[in-house]
């Protein structure tokens, strides 16, 4: 790693409920991990203490999120930095709701960028969001390497936009809980 280089560890929290349940999320504060997804958190922790040597963690300030980062700060014996921008996009009215009873609208919200679900963010507004966040991390960051906790789409959009990759030709991953994706990206302004 060079001086003009930080290493991103982006994380996918682990697996709660509504995920077993495939019920939607989004921006929800209180979804906490399951007994699964604390035991994947302690999994990618050990991961990370073999194959990194960060300094940090910054996590979505949401419960499923800072419940694995605090896991990982546990074994890596690290602070943790809560961060709304890392939040997961805002469903508006489908949070909360099963995907198969909303599936309609999900699926409109996939495919156009900028439609909106009844209160939610627009998938425009979330690269927006997510970009400005790498913008600031980039220009200033506060170690040299670090883990960032985050959701599924959040890390779709981070990789997105550090790769260069405008919203409109970004292709979706899915990433299961506590997938890891790790970039090497310069100190600079996105």
């Amino acid at each position: 790693m060079s001086d003009d280089t930080i290493v991103l560890h982006f994380v996918r929290h682990g697996e709660t409920p509504y995920n077993a349940e495939r019920r939607i999320q989004g921006q929800m504060h209180d979804v906490p991990l399951s007994d699964r997804g604390r035991e994947q958190a302690r999994e990618i922790a050990d991961e990370l203490a073999r194959i990194a040597k960060p300094e940090l963690i910054i996590s979505s300030d949401l419960l499923r999120a800072m419940q694995t980062a605090e896991i990982i700060a546990e074994r890596l014996a690290l602070p943790v930095t809560p961060e709304p921008a890392l939040r997961e996009r805002h469903f508006g009215i489908a949070q909360g709701q099963l995907y198969a009873d909303v599936a309609e609208l999900v699926q409109e919200w996939w495919k156009r960028h900028d439609y909106r679900i009844d209160g939610g963010e627009t998938n425009r507004e979330m690269y927006a969001r997510v970009a400005a966040y790498l913008g600031r991390l980039r220009a200033g960051p506060p170690a040299r390497e670090l883990v960032l906790v985050a959701h599924g789409g959040t890390v779709n959009m981070a990789l997105a936009c550090l790769a260069g990759i405008p919203l409109d030709e970004m292709e979706w991953e899915r990433l299961e809980n506590c997938a890891i994706r790790t970039v090497t990206v310069t100190v600079a302004a996105i």
